[in-house]
């Protein structure tokens, strides 16, 4: 089994994520269906490395 981490060892980032109307769209069905919310589907895109937290935009 994993080790949990304790609270003190948890932090939390704010991201701010910018979309137009047809990614966001995109974005809302693809969460739905996996019967989850848009703020959990990114923070899973997240941590498996599908999106790069970088400073400043592209």
């Amino acid at each position: 089994m994993a080790r949990k981490k304790p609270e003190d060892e948890k932090r939390s980032i704010p991201v701010i994520v910018r979309l137009n109307k047809e990614e966001f769209d995109i974005l809302e069905k693809r969460a739905s269906s996996l019967g989850m919310n848009i703020s959990s589907f990114l923070r899973l895109l997240i941590r498996h490395g599908r999106i790069d937290l970088e400073e400043g935009e592209k």
